[in-house]
């Protein structure tokens, strides 16, 4: 990627980290007699930032996942992973899985008491290869599915999924160490999936730290630490390195920032700070760049962070047969024919199976469901059915089958929480009287077709229309068919197989709990994102609802 860019990004790149760097004096916890005894110090925040300055990158949002930044430059796409460390430092944290710790903590405890009567490391490690393996590989299945759900993200959903133009890349800022002469190394590595099938054990970091382990698949070495569930990487600091830069320091850092005080809170009167006010210099550019005008997010799992089975993202879950009881009727006596297409010859123990088969899609898509415990209900039988015509041997009456039972494996729509509310609290977000409903009715007053909005996915920028439905507007669908959404949500961004439903473990597992709509001053496109939210410390525009 770095070679690549343009020179003139990276030099205003280069520009304003050396600047930074410059006022290392101002940071440094202890007085030296030359300023060059000081590793130079880069915050890793305004690297994040002054990369996105400097090279337009837009900002993942997705909180402790996979990438930070996103960037496009002469139609390739970059996913890049910021990282600032010494140049002479050892392993990095690329991940943590806080949400697998007491899942994992059966094996950690057998590693234990493997290791409690060993006298080496070697014996520890004989005693813990095979559990060290069990654990790497399933550190790699999520890690991997992180990688692939952020890729999605950002190739979007008008792309194949076999695209070569999207790339991932650790950049890294690496500062020379105390007592050199100070510069800071760049360097850029890739980020690549973990090779589950080249996966091979080092082994524990230590005899008293058995739970400890180091482990290859042979472009990268990886050490996970039990006690705070977290995964590094040896970066190969050395051998990364792709430009180097000369700092200077400033003469008098304290200086400097008395003057950029000067500027923002002037002691003259005309200009000084008055209440809670105060006047800020805002750069000509600054204005160049898109103003929020409302943003909102929630989160996928409703309020016991569960998410909801029937519904939403599982929308295709629903027990609840569209059709109407003649085409319900009609597919049930099709069976037969499904049976007699059937590859495999029919025995009598087949035929007792499809007999089985027949009165369960009957029950299935004929008695009610009304309640939560009756979908359940259907899931079991539904899940029994699915099965019984495993059994029968034939892929296209298992696959009919499915058909029959389920909604479309790829319809989806996103809910609105406590959508009433929403609409009456900001009537405007979407469209004037997008979500007023009818006089004694909870069906929407506007015809679909004045209800509709451009819908536009970050950070790939794909767009389509889209429109507020379903009773109180509490859902929002593609104006197209609800598959063609789906089918990259459901398989790619979370991830799932065929007909496999959204789990808050899932979620977890891929650090997205919640989506972000956001509209920009001057536009009515309505923008959304994936991301992680933070319940405790929620942020700005986070609405709560009532599910």
């Amino acid at each position: 990627m770095w070679s690549d860019l343009p020179e003139e990004k990276k030099e205003e790149y280069k520009r304003l980290i050396l600047a930074f760097a410059s006022l290392t004096g101002m940071f440094a916890q202890k007085s030296y007699d030359n300023d060059s005894n000081v590793s130079p110090i880069i915050n890793s925040k305004f690297q994040e930032t002054a990369f996105q300055k400097a090279f337009d990158a837009y900002a993942e949002d997705i909180g402790n996942t996979s990438y930070d930044v996103s960037l496009e430059e002469n139609g390739e796409k970059y996913l890049v992973g910021i990282k600032t460390f010494g140049i002479s430092s050892g392993d990095q944290k690329v991940a943590q899985f806080k949400a697998k710790h007491d899942e994992w903590a059966e094996i950690i405890e057998k590693i234990k008491e493997n290791a409690s009567g060993a006298d080496d490391k070697d014996t520890i490690n004989l005693l813990n290869t095979n559990l060290y393996m069990t654990l790497a590989r399933r550190i790699a299945m999520i890690r991997n599915a992180r990688i692939d759900s952020s890729r999605a993200n950002i190739r979007g959903f008008k792309v194949k999924i076999d695209d070569s133009h999207v790339h991932s890349v650790y950049h890294v800022l690496m500062p020379s160490g105390k007592n050199e002469e100070p510069k800071i190394f760049v360097g850029e590595t890739a980020y690549d999936k973990i090779d589950i099938e080249n996966l091979s054990i080092i082994g524990c970091t230590g005899k008293n730290n058995p739970t400890n382990f180091f482990f290859t698949d042979g472009k990268h070495v990886y050490k996970y630490t039990s006690a705070d569930s977290q995964l590094h990487m040896n970066f190969d600091n050395k051998n990364i390195v792709c430009d180097e830069w000369d700092v200077k320091y400033a003469d008098d850092a304290h200086a400097i920032f008395g003057k950029i005080a000067d500027v923002i809170y002037p002691e003259n009167k005309e200009f000084s700070v008055s209440g809670d006010k105060v006047d800020f210099i805002i750069s000509k550019d600054k204005f160049d760049e898109p103003v929020v005008e409302e943003s909102y997010c929630w989160t996928i799992w409703n309020k016991n962070r569960e998410v909801e089975l029937f519904s939403g993202f599982n929308s295709f879950y629903g027990t609840g047969s569209k059709m109407q009881i003649a085409q319900r009727i009609k597919k049930i006596d099709s069976l037969d024919n499904l049976f007699n297409d059937c590859d495999e010859e029919f025995d009598s123990y087949n035929v007792d199976i499809a007999n089985k088969i027949k009165q369960g899609v009957k029950d299935f898509l004929l008695k009610s469901s009304a309640t939560n415990d009756a979908r359940m209900e259907k899931v079991k039988l539904r899940n029994e059915l699915i099965e019984l015509a495993d059994k029968v041997g034939s892929s296209k009456l298992t696959d009919e089958l499915k058909k029959i039972l389920y909604r479309p494996m790829n319809e989806v729509y996103i809910s609105i929480p406590d959508a009433k509310s929403f609409h009456k609290e900001h009537p405007y977000f979407f469209g004037p009287g997008y979500g007023e409903v009818k006089d004694g009715s909870h069906s929407l007053r506007l015809p679909k077709e004045e209800r509709q909005f451009n819908l536009v996915f970050e950070p790939s920028g794909d767009s389509l229309p889209a429109y507020i439905t379903q009773d109180e507007g509490k859902a929002i669908e593609s104006v197209e068919k609800q598959s063609y959404l789906g089918e990259w949500i459901l398989r790619e961004v979370f991830q799932l197989g065929e007909y496999e439903p959204l789990t808050t473990e899932r979620l977890e597992e891929l650090n997205i709990n919640g989506i972000r709509l956001t509209k920009y001053r001057g536009s009515k496109d309505i923008h959304l994102e994936f991301i992680w939210i933070d319940e405790e410390n929620p942020p700005k525009g986070y609405i709560s609802g009532k599910r």
